[in-house]
């Protein structure tokens, strides 16, 4: 048997989340969750072989400033395959990066963008009015 949680009581679990998360030198990101992250190329551990699902794979640990809770720095440890699409950004000189999760386990995928988009062009309006 469930029984549907009460405000108070989703507010309580809630704060235990933010807690936990706070505390936590790892950013873990929930399904669906955004995170803006900031970036630096110097703060990037050598890779690490951990096993997932029974498989050895490399891990690759950056330290990133959590953007949305107050700047600290922490751990976000990302695939080979999330690696190339960060480090892309990175090269490009974009190091404040939006991180969405998609999916659960071994279906998980991230989509990743530029925190700060660079302008692709600039719009001028003259007054003609003046000119004359």
């Amino acid at each position: 048997m469930t029984t549907e949680l009460s405000p108070k009581a989703k507010v309580n679990l809630q704060r235990n989340a933010q807690l936990r998360q706070k505390e936590s030198k790892f950013i873990k990101l929930q399904a669906g969750e955004k995170r803006n992250l900031q970036f630096d190329a110097e703060k990037i551990d050598p890779p690490k072989e951990e096993e997932f699902n029974g498989k050895k794979s490399q891990r690759i640990p950056y330290i990133v400033r959590d953007l949305d809770n107050g700047g600290q720095e922490k751990y976000l440890v990302v695939s080979k395959g999330t690696s190339e699409v960060i480090d892309t950004y990175l090269m490009e000189g974009r190091n404040s990066l939006k991180i969405q999760r998609f999916g659960l386990g071994i279906d998980t995928r991230y989509h990743i963008t530029s925190a700060k988009a660079k302008p692709t062009s600039l719009f001028f309006v003259l007054d003609t009015a003046k000119l004359c």
